[in-house]
Parts: structure tokens; C-alpha cells; sequence
């Protein structure tokens, strides 16, 4: 039986090839192919008939299609998983946008994400209502107590929800609190859901008792959640609670962005200690907690929780482990990487085991407490040696799909460079604009954000220097003050359609800090890589070069484009005044940079003047916003109008409808 039930998911498989990790078994296990917490009974999890793309031919009259509208989707969503066994978002023509949570509450379902498919909230925090939390005190106000009636009559006990949720109902006037509900699926009393390749946005974490980016309640059971990006959920980045059961979560990547505000608390298992016992197991393989995470990696009643082989690089986290009441806990080949603080904390749990196998940077293995915790299924551990790179490697959407990427149009310009040597240590150094294309360049560009400074010649490499000067406490992400901006402006006339970029770097002196680095066009803004730390020079030419393919992901700009390097998490050694607060930096500490290339194709999209030129008729034309979201039906104001002509090319500007 365990033979066939193995043979069946290979077959549903298929036989679809793309990149991943050699410990990827790209198919269900941990506890969402089980039906019991203690012993292996096999459970055939199959979502809707497959768990890859392209779909077998036998089920395409149970599959649907989706792509963006750039209106609100969530009815569209939700009807689509209802009325299918299999649902693909492609998300070739941009974002999915949802006003609140798609509810899930039908079974055997399978969505999977192709082209960069991201389903985004359509509320978000915005920096007015950060800056009037802050203005009111809400950081230090008590999350235990002290609350008040808010105008809509609703009793709130603590202090700080109750102030942020009152200064928010009075900048935005809406006193139904319906921002309350961004999230994005509820899955709620449905069992073998299979969730793929997909990034989840929410609209910044902050402290309103909000929705998550993903919950599961309601007794939904036997769910695989599998190489998804989770950021900046308003309460919870995927939260399993009320008698949900046998879940997997593996190759999925967690992270808040300077849009969060407070609780960023990334993974709740059962939501009190009265939660019912024997529910809520849940294997977490192969994550990643990354950048903004505070807690809960995961904190969990009541479950049995298998975390194998997960990587942490946060900074800011704290009792990121969190064993709670009721809650067993097996805890093996994991990597903690350096900064990571106060990595484990438990509180009631029955049984926490501590395996030796697990990297942990900065400190010592915990004790274990109680029996043995064992799970009841096979399964290998991975030297966590080599956890840290295969995570941040393949975790997150990053699966690749046979047929799912659309293909590019041919660039029907000239192709060139743009090339930031910086070898001289100078301030602001001017690009290398290859020939080819400098007639549709009008100018090039770098500036640093206020916490950084040139600091000269990296001899013995020839790099250019960048200093982290902060102010206050060491910054800990990504922020517009510790970003180095590439930008190239387009003269009138011409489009530059990137192909690929490339970020020589090096760590001067430091064993501390990370960089991002990220690509903006006029299709909005695409994270390239995160948390990276660059090899250190140790006195000898060691550098680190990052190259990444832009195919699919940039779009042809005619205004300005921007290669952007946030660097962060670098400087070390305050004096503090008697408060504990930072006084005078000590430690400056510098990365350098060479190497800085922009490669791809200029566009002309004007005929010429001397010369005739015989057009071929226009076959289509389309519309889309400047997030780079297709825009269906009516269409008015300042938009990216795209035409294809009858010879294959392809021409693309922004025109004002009305």
C-alpha cells in the first residue's frame, strides 16, 4: 500500500523539470500525508488531481486560468476555487489584488502560482498613519492592558491596539474597520489543499488584531503549503489554529519590509491554551525566516511540531522557537546564522527535543525537556551545514514551471551596457555608456541614502568604499536610507528593455551585514535577492559577484530605471548615555562595490524624420496601469499602452486616456 500510495504521487508529479534543490522531493510529506500524530498511517494527499504545471490532459476541464485584471479579484478567487479542482495564477499581467480573505472551504483543491504570480492586498500601511502611531506614543504603550471604547462602540482591552486602531479609523474615516480583514486565504473546514509557487503581499504587520496572510481553522486538515514568499502579514504571516490539523510547510520563505509597523509575529500555532489537544501537527521544512521577523518561528500549543532543516538569518527576532502549552516539539538539522538573538524560549511545553545536528552561530544547543518527541512518518535530515545555502537558494516562488513562463518578445533594438566601474573612490561616479546605445541615455546616476557615506579607495581591490554612518541604532533593513541607487534616465524617444544586471561586492573589516538588492521599471519593483553577505576581503582580492537574469521580470521604460543595493546591519559599537540610549558611533564599518552593470536593449520608438519608414498594421493593443497591471474595459488617465503590429514587433508607451 505504501508502495502504490509513493508510485501514485510520482505519477501526479509528472514530470515537469525545473530548478530546485537536490533535497527537494518536489512532493507531499511531513505530516500532511498522515492521518495520525503517533502512528504512520498514510494519508493521499492529492489537492485537486496534481500538484505541478502543466496539468495532465485529463484534468483541464477541472482547471482554470487566471490572470490580473488590476481590479479586485477576490470574488473572481474564491469562485474559481469553488467551481475547480485546479486553479493556476499566472501572473504574467501583473499582481492579484484582493480586498480581504479568499475563503477556502471546499476540499481536494490544488493553486499554483506561474510567471512571478503574487496576490497582494489591496490595503496597505502608509506612512501618515506611521507617522501618527508614532506621534501618539503607540510603540511603548501596553499590549496587555489599559484599552478603551473605540467610536464604534467596540471594547478593545489593550493599549496599544486600541490607539492604533482609533488614530486609523480617524485617518481613513472608515469606522466598519473593514482594512481589518487584508489577508488573503482563510482555509477554513476543507481538507488535501495544495498551495504552490506562490507570493503573498499583505499590507504591512500592525497591531490590530487583523488577518493573516494565510489561515488555517476550522478543522482543515491534510493542507501542503510548498515554495511560497509570505510578507508583511498584517497579524500573522500563516497561522494554524481551532483543531486544524496535518499540515506541511516547506520551502517557504517569511519576511516583513519597512511597511510593517509592530507585531511582526510570523507564525502562530493554536491561538490560546484552551486550544483542544491531539490537533494542530505540523511539519516546517526547509523555511526561512528572514528580514523584519520578530517572533513566533513558529510559538505553538497543543501540536506535535517537526522542524527540520529551516534557516534563520533574522536579526530582530527574538524567542523565535517558541514551545508553548501542550506542544511537543522535534527540532533537528536546523542552521541559526550569526545575529540571530534569543533563538529558542518555551513555556508549558509537554516534550522539546534538542537534536545535536542543529548549526546554531551564536550559542549553545538548549536542553531537551520530557519524553523523546518522535513523528510517525520516514524521512532524512540534512547536514545542516548545508541548510544555509540550498534555503537561500531555492526557498520561496521559485519554481520555474515547464511552459509556465511566457515568453519574452524578441527586443527589436540595439543591445548595450551600462557600467559603473567604480574603481576610483571618488563620490558619485559617472557610468561607462557603451556607444551602442548612448544616443537613448540621457543620463546616469548613483546616490546614497542618508546613513551612507563614500569612504574612498579599497586599494588591493580596487573598489570603491560606501560607509554606514547611522545615527541611531545600526539599521536592521532594507530602508531608503541605506540604499546606493543606480539610476539611468531615457532621453525622449527611446526605451531601455534590461536583461540582466550584475553587483560585484565585498565586506571591508566586518563580519557583520547584509545587502538586498532589487531592479525598478516602469513594471514596478522586483526583488532580486535579500540578506545576502558578501565574502570578506581578508586582505587578499575576495569579492562576490551577483548576477541575475531579468528575462520576464523587466519591462521596456522610456522614463527611468533603477538598480538599487540596500546595505544594512553594519555598523557596530555605540557609546550609550545613562538611559541605554546611543550616543556617539565607534565602529564605522565599510563594504565596497565595482563592477556595477545594467546590461539590455535600447528601443527607438519614434519613425524618424528623413526617413520613411512603412509601418505594419497594429494587430493589438492593451493596457496597463504603471504597476504594470493590465487594465480590462474602461480605461482613462496616464496608462502603458502596449501594441503588437503584424510584422512581431512590439511597441510600448505611456499615453493619457480619456
Amino acid at each position: 500500500m505504501k508502495k502504490l500510495a509513493f508510485l501514485l504521487s510520482t505519477i501526479l508529479a509528472g514530470t515537469t523539470a525545473f530548478a530546485q534543490s537536490e533535497y527537494d522531493l518536489n512532493q507531499p510529506f511531513g505530516f500532511c500525508t498522515q492521518s495520525s500524530r503517533t502512528t504512520n498511517t498514510p494519508y493521499n494527499i492529492t489537492g485537486g488531481g496534481c500538484y505541478s504545471y502543466p496539468v495532465p490532459a485529463e484534468l483541464e476541464a477541472n482547471t482554470v486560468v487566471l490572470t490580473s485584471t488590476g481590479a479586485d479579484m477576490k470574488g473572481t478567487i474564491q469562485n474559481a476555487i469553488k467551481n475547480n479542482k485546479v486553479v493556476i495564477l499566472d501572473g504574467s499581467k501583473g499582481d492579484f489584488i484582493v480586498s480581504s480573505n479568499v475563503g477556502v472551504t471546499s476540499s481536494n483543491k490544488t493553486i499554483i502560482g506561474i510567471n512571478n504570480a503574487r496576490i497582494c492586498t489591496q490595503w496597505h500601511m502608509t506612512q501618515e498613519i506611521k507617522n501618527a502611531l508614532d506621534a501618539a506614543g503607540v510603540p511603548s504603550m501596553s499590549t496587555s492592558g489599559d484599552g478603551g471604547t473605540l467610536p464604534n462602540g467596540q471594547y478593545v482591552s489593550e493599549e496599544a491596539e486600541y490607539n492604533t486602531r482609533k488614530i486609523i479609523m480617524q485617518l481613513t474615516g472608515d469606522n466598519n474597520e473593514g482594512y481589518r480583514n487584508s489577508g488573503v486565504l482563510s482555509l477554513s473546514g476543507c481538507q488535501n489543499i495544495i498551495i504552490r509557487n506562490i507570493t503573498f503581499i499583505g499590507p504591512g504587520s500592525v497591531d490590530v488584531g487583523g488577518s493573516d496572510l494565510i489561515s488555517s481553522t476550522n478543522g482543515a486538515k491534510n493542507i501542503w503549503v510548498d515554495h511560497c514568499a509570505f510578507q508583511d502579514g498584517m497579524d500573522g504571516n500563516f497561522d494554524i489554529t481551532q483543531k486544524a490539523d496535518f499540515h506541511t510547510v516547506s520551502w517557504c520563505t517569511f519576511s516583513y519590509s519597512s511597511n510593517s509597523y509592530m507585531h511582526q509575529n510570523t507564525n502562530l500555532i493554536g491561538s490560546s491554551d484552551s486550544e483542544a489537544t491531539g490537533y494542530l501537527n505540523t511539519t516546517f521544512a526547509f523555511n526561512w525566516w528572514g528580514t523584519g521577523c520578530k517572533a513566533r518561528m513558529p510559538m505553538a500549543r497543543v501540536g506535535k511540531i517537526h522542524m527540520l532543516n529551516n534557516y534563520y538569518s533574522t536579526t530582530t527576532g527574538g524567542n523565535c522557537i517558541n514551545p508553548r502549552k501542550n506542544s511537543e516539539f522535534l527540532i533537528e538539522g536546523n542552521y541559526i546564522d550569526t545575529g540571530v538573538k534569543s533563538f529558542y524560549s518555551q513555556s508549558g511545553a509537554t516534550a522539546v527535543t534538542w537534536k545535536n545536528d542543529n548549526y546554531i552561530a551564536s550559542g549553545s544547543t538548549p536542553d531537551s525537556k520530557g519524553a523523546t518527541v518522535t513523528v510517525p512518518y520516514a524521512y532524512t535530515v540534512v547536514a545542516a551545514a548545508n541548510v544555509k545555502d540550498a534555503v537561500k537558494t531555492y526557498a520561496g516562488a521559485t519554481l520555474k514551471f515547464e511552459g509556465g513562463d511566457t515568453p519574452v518578445d524578441p527586443p527589436s533594438g540595439t543591445a548595450g551596457s551600462i557600467v559603473w566601474a567604480f574603481d576610483t573612490g571618488a563620490d558619485g561616479q559617472a557610468a561607462n555608456v557603451q556607444a551602442s546605445i548612448t544616443e537613448g541615455i540621457q543620463a546616469t546616476s548613483v546616490t546614497l541614502g542618508s546613513d551612507l557615506a563614500y569612504d574612498g579607495k579599497q586599494t588591493a581591490l580596487g573598489e570603491t568604499k560606501i560607509q554606514d554612518r547611522t545615527t541611531n541604532f545600526p539599521s536592521t533593513a532594507a530602508s531608503d536610507a541605506n540604499a546606493i541607487t543606480f539610476k539611468v534616465d531615457m532621453a525622449d524617444g527611446y526605451q531601455f528593455l534590461a536583461t540582466d544586471v550584475s553587483v560585484t561586492a565585498t565586506r571591508l573589516g566586518t563580519d557583520a551585514g547584509k545587502i538586498d538588492i532589487s531592479w525598478t521599471d516602469a513594471g514596478g519593483t522586483t526583488a532580486l535577492c535579500r540578506e545576502e553577505t558578501p565574502s570578506r576581503d581578508n586582505g587578499s582580492p575576495n569579492v562576490t559577484t551577483y548576477p541575475f537574469d531579468l528575462q520576464g521580470k523587466a519591462v521596456a521604460t522610456e522614463t527611468s530605471c533603477s538598480l538599487i543595493i540596500n546595505m544594512y546591519g553594519v555598523t557596530t559599537g555605540y557609546k550609550k548615555d545613562s538611559g541605554g540610549n546611543p550616543t556617539t558611533e565607534i565602529n564605522y564599518k565599510d563594504y565596497g562595490f565595482k563592477d556595477i552593470v545594467i546590461s539590455g536593449y535600447l528601443i527607438n520608438t519614434t519613425t524618424g524624420i528623413a526617413t520613411p519608414v512603412t509601418l505594419a498594421p497594429v494587430t493589438s493593443t492593451e493596457y496597463y496601469n504603471l504597476a504594470g497591471q493590465r487594465i480590462y474595459g474602461n480605461v482613462q488617465g496616464l496608462v502603458i499602452e502596449r501594441q503588437r503590429t503584424a510584422d512581431g514587433r512590439v511597441t510600448t508607451k505611456k499615453v493619457i486616456k480619456r
